[in-house]
């Protein structure tokens, strides 16, 4: 008997955005940008899924003495040592009050950093066509824009984390 009976677990479905977070890649039309979003105060984020490794709830800080004031201090992520930074200042913005803070780890390995965000990231997918010409940014976040794309009436970034983390400790 090879009969294979579907398996009710008795669990709900998954939400809308976490189920498309687990939908598996390369469906859909391959000209499609599928972006990792989240937000900062009012200034809306964009990561590839590769580039973002972990999302936690907002561990203990230790804070560095003399580091400079985006640099919130380290975290312990797993027995990994992490810098955490806060980018609202950079990109001129105050956290949102009624959205739980979480951290956002950028990089893998050694090259890690966290980031503060407000609330939950979500999966937003773009056509080529909804990319713009970037709108004015912040002087300090300006260089390391990557992409500006139109969702609706809001317009969402995406930077090199990488140069815009250097910037910060340089």
């Amino acid at each position: 008997m090879n009969a294979t009976f579907p398996l009710s677990y008795g669990l709900p479905p998954l939400p809308a955005e976490l189920a498309a977070l687990a939908a598996p890649a390369g469906e859909g039309n391959p000209n499609e940008i599928v972006r990792q979003a989240f937000r900062i105060g009012h200034m809306r984020l964009l990561a590839p899924f590769a580039t973002a490794s972990e999302l936690v709830e907002m561990p203990n800080v230790y804070p560095l003495p003399r580091a400079p004031a985006n640099l919130l201090g380290l975290v312990n992520l797993h027995g990994r040592i992490v810098p955490l930074f806060d980018l609202a200042a950079l990109f001129e913005t105050q956290h949102l009050p009624r959205e739980k803070q979480m951290l956002l780890v950028i990089g893998h390995g050694d090259s890690a950093a966290g980031i503060v965000i407000d609330g939950l990231p979500r999966r937003l997918v773009f056509q080529p066509e909804h990319q713009i010409i970037t709108s004015v940014l912040p002087e300090a976040a300006a260089a390391a824009a990557v992409a500006t794309y139109v969702n609706g009436q809001d317009a969402w970034f995406e930077f090199n984390y990488a140069q815009l983390l250097d910037q910060l400790v340089s």
